[in-house]
């Protein structure tokens, strides 16, 4: 088995968590597959965008290699989304790509931020504004 089968069998999922919910995209251990990221994202996006599923977002991307081509992919096709995000925290970049989000955060309609832990940005998620 390729190393990267196991991030493609992690199923991204909606969490209840402390009196909120979120939606937990797993686009983590992937490694340089860009195309099967690509795709497991897309299939993804079907359900981020029902009106159902939380507009808090927690993308993981640990060991998966990113780009800019990847992050702009991933923001555009949010931002491109029929419904509302309030807020969208991505775990695992490296500090180049923080600072493209950084960058990036300026020209979005919801609030992105990157935190290195998953429980830290699941209650950055649910704390208040």
């Amino acid at each position: 088995m390729e190393k990267y089968e196991l991030g493609l069998h992690k199923k991204s999922f909606s969490l209840f968590y402390k009196g909120g919910e979120i939606w937990c995209e797993h686009l983590d251990s992937l490694y340089n597959e860009k195309e099967l990221l690509k795709n497991k994202f897309n299939q993804d996006l079907l359900q981020i965008g029902r009106p159902s599923i939380s507009s808090f977002l927690v993308i993981n991307l640990d060991e998966t290699v990113i780009d800019e081509e990847i992050m702009e992919f991933i923001i555009n096709n949010l931002v491109m989304l029929k419904k509302s995000l309030r807020k969208v925290v991505f775990v695992g970049l490296n500090s180049k790509m923080k600072n493209f989000v950084k960058k990036r955060n300026i020209n979005t309609s919801f609030i992105m931020t990157c935190i290195d832990d998953y429980e830290k940005a699941k209650e950055w998620l649910v704390a208040a504004q």
